[in-house]
Protein backbone atom coordinates (compact mmCIF):
# COMPACT_ATOMS: atom_id res chain seq x y z
CA UNK A 1 0.00 0.00 0.00
CA UNK A 2 1.29 3.43 -0.89
CA UNK A 3 1.76 5.42 2.29
CA UNK A 4 2.44 9.01 3.00
CA UNK A 5 2.32 11.19 6.01
CA UNK A 6 -0.96 12.85 6.79
CA UNK A 7 -1.35 16.32 5.37
CA UNK A 8 -3.03 19.29 7.07
CA UNK A 9 -6.09 21.10 5.77
CA UNK A 10 -8.57 23.60 7.17
CA UNK A 11 -12.25 23.22 6.29
CA UNK A 12 -14.72 25.75 7.63
CA UNK A 13 -12.17 26.90 10.21
CA UNK A 14 -11.46 23.40 11.56
CA UNK A 15 -8.16 21.57 11.16
CA UNK A 16 -7.94 18.03 9.82
CA UNK A 17 -5.18 15.62 8.91
CA UNK A 18 -5.78 13.71 5.70
CA UNK A 19 -4.32 11.76 2.83
CA UNK A 20 -5.46 9.74 -0.14
CA UNK A 21 -4.24 6.14 -0.31
CA UNK A 22 -4.45 3.34 -2.85
CA UNK A 23 -3.23 -0.23 -3.11
CA UNK A 24 -1.56 -0.73 -6.47
CA UNK A 25 -0.81 -4.40 -5.75
CA UNK A 26 -4.38 -5.54 -5.01
CA UNK A 27 -5.31 -6.57 -8.53
CA UNK A 28 -8.39 -8.53 -7.41
CA UNK A 29 -10.01 -5.40 -6.00
CA UNK A 30 -8.57 -2.76 -8.36
CA UNK A 31 -9.53 0.04 -8.48
CA UNK A 32 -9.49 0.49 -4.74
CA UNK A 33 -8.54 3.61 -2.87
CA UNK A 34 -9.56 5.62 0.17
CA UNK A 35 -9.30 8.87 2.03
CA UNK A 36 -8.20 8.90 5.64
CA UNK A 37 -9.46 11.85 7.68
CA UNK A 38 -8.52 12.64 11.28
CA UNK A 39 -9.87 15.75 13.04
CA UNK A 40 -6.91 17.62 14.53
CA UNK A 41 -8.80 18.18 17.79
CA UNK A 42 -9.83 14.50 18.13
CA UNK A 43 -7.16 12.12 16.91
CA UNK A 44 -9.06 9.20 18.46
CA UNK A 45 -11.36 9.32 15.41
CA UNK A 46 -10.22 7.94 12.06
CA UNK A 47 -12.58 8.10 9.09
CA UNK A 48 -11.89 6.10 5.93
CA UNK A 49 -13.91 6.80 2.78
CA UNK A 50 -13.47 4.00 0.22
CA UNK A 51 -13.75 4.31 -3.55
CA UNK A 52 -14.20 1.46 -6.02
CA UNK A 53 -15.40 3.20 -9.21
CA UNK A 54 -13.05 6.15 -9.15
CA UNK A 55 -9.89 4.97 -10.91
CA UNK A 56 -6.77 6.39 -9.27
CA UNK A 57 -3.83 7.27 -11.49
CA UNK A 58 -0.90 5.61 -9.79
CA UNK A 59 1.81 8.08 -10.76
CA UNK A 60 0.03 11.32 -9.97
CA UNK A 61 1.67 14.22 -8.29
CA UNK A 62 -0.62 16.59 -6.46
CA UNK A 63 0.37 19.43 -8.80
CA UNK A 64 -0.34 17.72 -12.11
CA UNK A 65 -3.46 18.31 -14.15
CA UNK A 66 -3.94 14.59 -14.77
CA UNK A 67 -6.65 12.57 -13.11
CA UNK A 68 -9.91 10.84 -13.83
CA UNK A 69 -12.35 12.42 -16.24
CA UNK A 70 -15.86 12.80 -14.84
CA UNK A 71 -18.88 15.05 -14.94
CA UNK A 72 -19.36 17.76 -12.32
CA UNK A 73 -22.73 19.48 -12.30
CA UNK A 74 -23.11 18.74 -16.02
CA UNK A 75 -19.61 19.75 -17.14
CA UNK A 76 -16.65 17.51 -17.90
CA UNK A 77 -13.75 17.97 -15.47
CA UNK A 78 -10.60 16.11 -14.42
CA UNK A 79 -10.81 14.78 -10.84
CA UNK A 80 -7.69 14.09 -8.82
CA UNK A 81 -8.52 13.00 -5.26
CA UNK A 82 -4.93 13.84 -4.22
CA UNK A 83 -5.81 17.52 -4.47
CA UNK A 84 -6.89 19.37 -1.34
CA UNK A 85 -9.92 20.89 -3.11
CA UNK A 86 -11.55 17.46 -3.50
CA UNK A 87 -10.53 16.35 -0.01
CA UNK A 88 -12.09 19.48 1.50
CA UNK A 89 -15.40 18.79 -0.24
CA UNK A 90 -15.49 15.20 1.01
CA UNK A 91 -14.42 16.21 4.55
CA UNK A 92 -17.21 18.77 4.74
CA UNK A 93 -19.78 16.23 3.53
CA UNK A 94 -18.57 13.44 5.86
CA UNK A 95 -18.60 15.54 9.02
CA UNK A 96 -21.97 17.11 8.19
CA UNK A 97 -23.72 13.86 7.19
CA UNK A 98 -21.89 10.70 8.31
CA UNK A 99 -20.25 11.26 11.68
CA UNK A 100 -19.39 13.87 14.27
CA UNK A 101 -15.95 15.22 15.06
CA UNK A 102 -16.46 14.13 18.67
CA UNK A 103 -16.96 10.45 17.74
CA UNK A 104 -14.29 7.96 18.76
CA UNK A 105 -12.91 4.95 16.91
CA UNK A 106 -12.77 4.05 13.26
CA UNK A 107 -15.53 4.85 10.80
CA UNK A 108 -15.54 3.14 7.42
CA UNK A 109 -17.65 4.58 4.63
CA UNK A 110 -17.65 1.92 1.92
CA UNK A 111 -19.39 3.84 -0.87
CA UNK A 112 -17.31 6.95 -1.48
CA UNK A 113 -18.80 7.29 -4.94
CA UNK A 114 -22.20 7.96 -3.32
CA UNK A 115 -20.60 10.91 -1.53
CA UNK A 116 -19.06 12.14 -4.77
CA UNK A 117 -22.45 11.82 -6.48
CA UNK A 118 -24.09 13.77 -3.63
CA UNK A 119 -21.50 16.50 -4.26
CA UNK A 120 -22.45 16.61 -7.96
CA UNK A 121 -19.85 14.27 -9.53
CA UNK A 122 -20.82 11.46 -11.93
CA UNK A 123 -19.64 9.27 -14.80
CA UNK A 124 -16.06 8.50 -13.81
CA UNK A 125 -13.81 7.68 -16.76
CA UNK A 126 -10.17 6.68 -16.90
CA UNK A 127 -8.84 9.16 -19.48
CA UNK A 128 -5.97 6.88 -20.42
CA UNK A 129 -8.35 4.15 -21.64
CA UNK A 130 -10.82 6.34 -23.56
Amino acid sequence: MKRGKLRHIFVDGRAYRWNYFYDDMDFANYPYSYYLFVPEENQRLKVRVYFTQYTPQMNLDIYTSEGTVCQYQGEQIVMNLCRPMFAAQVIKYVFENCCKETDVGEVEIRDGEAILESLGYAEFYDEFWE
